[in-house]
């Protein structure tokens, strides 16, 4: 198994970075390290009967939830969904869902990863984190089977060339997974705002099989939306999904 890939490469624009790592280590990190779950369902999430009784296994828990959450909100039954594929998150945070996720390869993408790294909140696993920014991927042409973007499009420094480099590393059937604030309102850490139409236009090339809106953001105006698309298929690679669109 490849050990965890720790590379810096300074990000030129998009979300504040100075703003964003506060936020995990001024907020998220003392919640848990203060005896909690920092996400509300996570427990029933996790599949535990109880909050662990140290910091480890809490965040363990956090990264499980986390997992779940993701499949659940894209409508995704199967709990084993990622297990024995390639896996990229973009913009995970320390969050976990690489580490937890069952991948045979897991991968993300997060430009704070070697100060998240120095300041102790990743996981110790064999995830691969690449901190280049998503709108040049260091990976080949249909190489990925399924990529996460959850709350990250907003952060980036071009939504268009993130959406473009997903379609390119997927490989066919592949599936993104794109949960994003719409209607909202640009601050320093989310410098786009986006409607339902904008993203659906950056998908793409990209087949949208499921779409769904949830009433709360992730930040304070506007909802959530969800897409799951994928890669249209050759006849060896079928997409894993059955077509659904929610009302």
């Amino acid at each position: 198994m490849l050990g965890p890939v720790r590379r810096f490469l300074h990000r030129r624009a998009g979300g504040d970075p100075d703003a964003e790592l506060r936020f995990w280590l001024e907020q998220w990190e003392p919640h848990i390290r203060s005896g909690s779950l920092f996400s509300p369902g996570g427990l029933e999430l996790s599949g535990d009967a109880e909050v662990a009784d140290t910091y480890e296994g809490r965040r363990w828990q956090e990264a499980r939830a986390q997992v779940q959450r993701v499949l659940r909100e894209a409508g995704i039954d199967d709990p084993d969904f990622f297990s024995g594929r390639v896996v990229l998150e973009i913009g995970p945070g320390p969050v976990g869902l690489p580490e937890a996720c069952g991948a045979s390869v897991a991968m993300a993408v997060e430009p704070l990863a070697g100060r998240m790294l120095e300041a102790g909140l990743l996981l110790d696993s064999d995830a691969v984190y690449l901190t280049c920014g998503a709108e040049a991927l260091p990976l080949l042409d249909a190489s990925v089977d399924v990529v996460v973007a959850r709350n990250s499009l907003d952060h980036v420094r071009d939504p268009g060339a993130v959406l473009s480099e997903t379609a390119r590393v997927l490989k066919p059937g592949g599936t993104l997974i794109l949960n994003v604030d719409i209607d909202g309102e640009a601050t320093a850490e989310e410098p786009h705002a986006f409607t339902v139409e904008d993203v659906r236009r950056l998908v793409g090339a990209l087949q949208i099989e499921r779409e769904r809106v949830l009433p709360e953001p992730h930040g304070h105006v506007g909802r959530q939306l969800v897409i799951v698309a994928a890669k249209p298929a050759d006849a060896t690679s079928p997409s894993r999904l059955p077509a659904w669109t929610s009302p």
